[in-house]
């Protein structure tokens, strides 16, 4: 049961403003959904009392096995609004935080252009200045203004949603979720995960705005298990074309089935198709669902029955089931939008970045779990571009290398404290001690350079130029100015080591890297024909084919699907969960 805060009605706009304000002033019109400011007194206030009487209502009915708070914080840009009901807000936000105004004064460097504050009434918000265009995708304030601001937005929706879930809590003990949007970064989904029983998410592969190769799904589930390291359910998966005013490719014949099998494989325990039926009216017209607009059960309402059945035998394999991971991608919400708001380079993209170390993984069939927190767990630990530094995780993940862990950084990682300004230490600075070098210096390219060693690679965006100091080179560039200088080194710290990536690689050259740093490690590699997934659990092995053809594999063993030995040949987006494999 879903309370239905993301669409407010046309007499709560009527009677109170509780619309959000965009960067340039301009009012968000009531019309669509996800117009209401998170720090509008009247919206919350008629939010906690649509939540507390539906639950009051709901609360014995045994038909309601959970609840949901609201529908896609953030979606449509809504996440940061920039109405005066904000700005008071944000003031006081900024005052429990520094206490005082000459603190904030100094540790933002607000002295620059003369940007002091007199007092926190005074606080602005980075709306639309003189320093952009219209419609630019720069940022023009204080990069400690913009990053405290968008972290004070995500802490609006997660005080938001806390106010519903205490509401719902009065007068039922089912548990409750929101459905997260696996990449989307403008709210810290770890913060946003916390007062939540458990994490769910709408998954959509293929649609108006585009596809998605398998990997950036499978990253999208891992991403979401990773916010909480707790299972999840998709609370909306694709089950037909889907769109608004244009659609997306109807799903060919099994890929209904592998995308369920996918989601729970990495971690799902539940599955919401959407919708069932298409509506004919509304925004969402072409939105299809299970079942076409005249309601007659064809192939896809089949493929999922099917499934479905399936499932029933396979109970015992996905509830409780626990993955065995050897890497871990850190993603931090901190470094996305400090990135965003300071992004090095023209084509610089941090969560492109974390899906090129992610893919090549998947592409080895390496399982690699997207989150923070317990470095322990896992052989190797991916930190690229760990911008943003925060202290105790450097604490964490040096105990972690000196205990025998392998660590790998990148370019743009230990430079910046948490209010957004840059370390006057020696690059990387935090990372200085661990990776064993210096970099002497670095560019953003305007046209390639090329490296060549362990690895060789085409580089398009940027070259840190290294000194090692205890580190040994393992990759050089090959042309201009830095020629024969480190790019790629190795350093050995106590029982570990740590690797410095000191420029971005093209795709193969990557895969080649992880290659190379996964053997190292004693991490085992899978390499099968593209597209063949491979996810290895606690008590069983998941096997996909994500090609629109049949492959052979070299897996084998027994079919927990159909009880019967598995060959290793899967059919086109074939599935299937094996014992006793090879």
């Amino acid at each position: 049961m879903c309370t239905p805060t993301a669409g407010p009605p046309k007499w709560l706009v009527n009677k109170y403003d509780i619309l959000q304000r965009d960067r340039y002033g301009h009012k968000e019109n009531w019309g669509s959904r996800r117009e209401g400011c998170a720090n509008s007194r009247e919206y919350r206030k008629r939010s906690v009392i649509i939540a507390e009487e539906m639950a009051k209502h709901f609360a014995d009915n045994p038909n309601i096995i959970a609840w949901q708070i609201d529908n896609e914080f953030g979606c449509h840009d809504s996440t940061r609004c920039y109405c005066e009901n904000c700005r008071k807000a944000f003031s006081k936000w900024l005052e429990k935080k520094y206490v005082t105004i000459e603190n904030l004064n100094k540790l933002w460097g607000t002295v620059f252009w003369s940007l002091q504050y007199s007092s926190f009434d005074d606080i602005i918000l980075p709306v639309y200045n003189s320093c952009e265009p219209e419609n630019s995708q720069s940022w023009s304030h204080n990069p400690s203004l913009d990053l405290e601001y968008r972290r004070f937005s995500s802490d609006s929706w997660v005080e938001y949603q806390k106010l519903q879930i205490d509401a719902i809590k009065k007068y039922t003990n089912k548990p409750v979720t929101h459905n997260f949007m696996g990449h989307f970064s403008d709210i810290d989904y770890y913060d946003l995960a916390k007062d939540l029983d458990f994490v769910a998410w709408d998954n959509y592969p293929d649609n108006q705005w585009g596809d998605s190769e398998y990997e950036y799904v499978s990253m999208a589930h891992e991403n979401m298990r990773g916010v909480k390291n707790k299972n999840f359910i998709v609370a909306e998966q694709e089950s037909g074309p889907c769109g608004w005013d244009t659609m997306g490719s109807t799903p060919e014949p099994g890929q209904l089935r592998l995308w369920t099998y996918q989601a729970l494989a990495h971690g799902g325990e539940g599955m919401i198709y959407f919708r069932f039926k298409a509506l004919p009216y509304g925004m969402e017209q072409y939105w299809y669902g299970i079942l076409d607009h005249d309601g007659i059960p064809r192939r896809r309402y089949y493929e999922i029955q099917k499934t479905g059945n399936e499932l029933k035998r396979l109970e015992p394999y996905i509830l409780g089931a626990k993955n065995k991971y050897d890497a871990l991608i850190v993603k931090t919400y901190d470094n996305l939008w400090a990135h965003q708001i300071k992004h090095h380079a023209k084509d610089f993209d941090y969560r492109n970045m974390l899906y090129s170390y992610y893919k090549a993984n998947a592409d080895l069939n390496i399982n690699t779990a997207v989150s923070v927190g317990n470095y322990d767990n896992y052989k190797v630990v991916y930190m690229p571009a760990y911008n943003i530094v925060h202290t105790d995780e450097i604490e964490k993940i040096t105990e972690y290398v000196k205990n025998g862990g392998t660590l790998v950084i990148t370019f743009r990682s230990g430079t910046r404290d948490v209010y957004n300004n840059l370390f006057t230490s020696t690059l990387p600075c935090a990372f200085y001690e661990l990776a064993g070098i210096e970099v002497e210096e670095f560019t953003a390219l305007r046209k390639p350079a090329h490296i060549t060693g362990e690895i060789k690679s085409e580089v398009n965006i940027w070259c840190d130029i290294l000194k090692p100091m205890t580190a040994q080179v393992l990759c050089t560039y090959t042309d201009r100015y830095f020629k024969d200088r480190a790019a790629i080194t190795v350093n050995s710290y106590g029982k570990g080591k740590v690797y410095y990536i000191g420029c971005d690689l093209e795709t193969t050259a990557m895969k080649n890297l992880i290659r190379y740093i996964s053997k190292n490690a004693g991490i085992k590699m899978i390499e099968e024909p593209h597209g063949i997934e491979i996810v290895q659990r606690d008590n069983c092995t998941v096997i996909m084919n994500h090609n629109n053809f049949a492959v052979q594999t070299s897996i084998c063993g027994k079919s927990l699907i159909s009880g019967e030995n598995f060959n290793g040949r899967l059919d086109a987006y074939g599935v299937e969960f094996i014992v006793d494999s090879k």
